[in-house]
């Protein structure tokens, strides 16, 4: 074959004398040989490409569904293929925005909410709440309306119906009502009401110049109280929270009175925070 390691056998030498007197060549293959000699036979299968991306418009998915279902205004499609279709739907564009007055300048709380001022509320927010998780949706629409104003940083006063029955009272007196659900909020001696209300000024992003002007919390320590961690009450410091003293009289004879200084649950409020 012509290889450099070929040689020539002699069958006389080795096998005896060869029938047809012919000498065999013995061939031994490298590696470089053997990789030569196979691509002499090409592979009978091949793989065939792989097809296409699929092009997905989301515009023409999107053709004809109810517009009024979506909350804020939707896009415009691409000006790939113009559209000769007139918008005949009034709802198309839409406006969170309830209350044009808000957006005029100058506009004040009375343009919008009522004036109805909580004791010692003229200058700062009062949130009535509750903190018992006996009825988990007022919880935690509690919990919401709390987020939104400490998003801003901003002192609130927080009020809760369930540790002091007096607010419960002071909240019944100042919307005229028997059943009142917290929370209920009070900016400014005006009143935005519960959370529904309140979560709409958010959404329309109005709360930042509802609370314009009104003392920040302290920046560093997380803004936790010191004296009660944001609790907003202490065990009575007369009492010890046991709602009851003890009155000497001059008789030498000892009687059990309620205690003057504190709530039915035995609670102050921080004298800190409050």
């Amino acid at each position: 074959m012509g290889c450099v390691s070929s040689h020539l056998l002699n069958h006389e030498d080795e096998f005896g004398t060869s029938a047809l007197g012919v000498g065999h060549h013995i061939v031994s293959l490298t590696s470089t040989t053997y990789g030569l000699l196979n691509t002499l036979d090409p592979p009978t299968t091949t793989t065939p490409p792989p097809p296409p991306p699929e092009i997905i418009n989301s515009w023409e998915l999107m053709e004809g569904l109810d517009t009024e279902s979506f909350r804020f205004s939707p896009l415009t499609p691409p000006s790939s293929k113009p559209s000769h279709k007139e918008n005949t739907n009034p709802n198309l564009n839409l406006n969170l925005n309830l209350n044009p007055a808000l957006k005029k300048p100058g506009w004040t709380l009375s343009d919008r909410f009522e004036r109805i001022c909580p004791p010692n509320g003229e200058k700062k927010v009062v949130i009535y709440t509750t903190t018992l998780r006996g009825v988990r949706r007022t919880f935690e629409a509690c919990n919401a309306v709390r987020a939104a104003f400490d998003a801003f940083g901003v002192q609130i006063c927080e009020r809760d119906v369930s540790m002091d029955s007096g607010f419960k009272e002071e909240l019944r007196e100042l919307l005229k009502e028997k059943m009142v659900v917290p929370p209920r909020v009070f900016v400014k001696g005006y009143y935005i009401g519960g959370a529904e209300e309140m979560l709409k000024v958010v959404e329309e992003g109005l709360l930042g110049e509802v609370i314009q002007g009104l003392p920040r919390k302290a920046v560093g320590g997380g803004g936790v109280c010191e004296g009660c961690g944001d609790m907003r009450f202490l065990p009575c410091f007369r009492c010890n929270g046991s709602c009851k003293m003890v009155n000497k009289q001059k008789q030498g004879n000892t009687v059990v009175v309620k205690c003057g200084d504190c709530n039915e649950n035995g609670l102050v409020q921080c004298p800190i925070c409050s």
